[in-house]
């Protein structure tokens, strides 16, 4: 991952591993395709937890796909996950056979670039991507302007300013996002916010939404769904400011693979224009083991089933069937089953 201080990925890494394994002894016992009581087969889905919009996620998901698996199979639903990266860990050592993942992270680790302790990933595949927009979406509280006459982000790096920067936990697509942000910056690190007499916090978005309310904490930097229910909230009962990055930082990150996203006017609480950014592409990967029948009727019903999921998550409205199988959407390539059903309806050669 270029510009990192290995200090710091070794860092992230180690905590990391903590939450995956802790995360597997808390998963089913089996790898993929867990056999239940009664015979028949369960197929586990990981996703952070309830209240998350990963979890709504999960959970539109498994709507569509329950009626349309064979007969025998079922899904579940596991709050196994503490983000994108681990949804893909888990996936990839076996104690999940699908997990709510993202775009960048699942090409890193399909790259061995994700880590440099873990050797590349080899055992995950792609069925859907492009079901969300993660958008990189940087917060300021009103104090923190008052205080520091900040309002970009540019301005506080250039500056050197001791601020209190809160993200997402290791193990999530948030923090991966703040590491990109920073490091687009001047190839700086979270070691470098804490010399110049800053704090950085690794914490769950409610951790996050109390200390920005609270006051202990100054700016969030986080990759999130549009409306994300903990930051909508904090919007509409606490003065925040949402910042633009400029047009070189945007630049620079569609250069590590994000793509071009605005946030519409009105998204956030007080927030009265659009603000350009850039984002990652949720995605669902899936084992490569999964037998290809059952990936072909999990495909088929996901992109037959765009309206349903909506309704039950109104983020997915943005979810394009047709381009869901797209590399850069998915981040990896496609499970035979799944690519047989894109092939089937023209979406992909």
């Amino acid at each position: 991952m270029k510009g990192y201080s290995m200090k710091l990925i070794n860092k992230l890494t180690a905590v990391s591993s903590f939450i995956v394994a802790t995360t597997i002894v808390a998963a089913v016992a089996s790898s993929a395709v867990a056999q239940t009581a009664g015979g028949g087969k369960t197929i586990v889905i990981a996703t952070q937890s309830v209240g998350s919009s990963a979890y709504a996620r999960a959970a539109a998901y498994k709507a569509v796909i329950d009626p349309a698996l064979p007969a025998g199979y079922k899904l579940e639903i596991q709050t196994t996950s503490s983000g994108g990266v681990a949804s893909a860990l888990l996936v990839e050592v076996g104690k999940a056979d699908m997990g709510l993942s993202n775009n960048l992270p699942s090409k890193r680790l399909l790259e061995g670039k994700q880590d440099p302790n873990r050797p590349p990933m080899t055992h995950v595949a792609g069925i859907i991507g492009g079901t969300d927009f993660i958008t990189m979406t940087v917060m300021f509280t009103d104090d923190f302007v008052k205080k520091s006459g900040f309002t970009t982000m540019e301005d506080v790096i250039k500056n050197k300013y001791p601020a209190r920067i809160v993200t997402k936990a290791p193990g999530s697509f948030g923090i991966a996002g703040a590491i990109d942000l920073l490091d687009s910056m001047g190839g700086l690190k979270f070691a470098d916010i804490k010399s110049w007499g800053g704090q950085t916090f690794h914490i769950d978005p409610k951790q996050m939404v109390d200390m920005l309310k609270e006051g202990r904490a100054d700016i969030s930097i986080d990759t999130v769904s549009l409306q994300q229910p903990a930051f909508q909230e904090l919007t509409l009962t606490t003065k925040m400011h949402v910042i633009e990055l400029s047009q070189n930082t945007r630049d620079k990150l569609l250069g590590y693979g994000y793509v071009s996203r605005p946030t519409p006017a009105g998204n956030w609480g007080g927030q009265t224009k659009e603000i350009q950014s850039v984002a990652g592409t949720e995605n669902l990967v899936v084992r490569k083991d999964l037998p290809d029948d059952v990936v072909y009727a999990i495909t088929k019903a996901l992109l037959t089933g765009k309206d349903k999921m909506a309704a039950l998550m109104p983020a997915m409205g943005v979810f394009e069937p047709a381009k869901a199988g797209r590399l850069d959407y998915l981040g990896i390539p496609l499970h035979p089953g799944a690519a047989k059903y894109y092939k089937e309806v023209g979406y992909v050669k």
